[in-house]
């Protein structure tokens, strides 16, 4: 926002470090994490169940139409 379009490829170090970037408290930050890894071993349990489901439909097909 504080720079041109076509200067912001040329911003230098001096410029970032005066801006203010928002870091939430750790806590939060902790919490986001366990957060986001409890998400990733849903997703991953998911993941191997439809796995599971598509070798047996593929095992059925097989078993009835092959």
């Amino acid at each position: 926002e504080q720079a041109p379009e076509s200067a912001q490829k040329n911003i230098n170090l001096k410029i970032l470090n005066e801006l203010k970037v928002i870091s939430p408290p750790s806590s939060l930050q902790k919490d986001f994490f366990k957060f986001v890894q409890q998400v990733e071993k849903a997703k991953s349990s998911v993941k191997q169940s439809l796995e599971k489901l598509e070798t047996l439909k593929k095992s059925l097909m097989q078993e009835y139409f092959g």
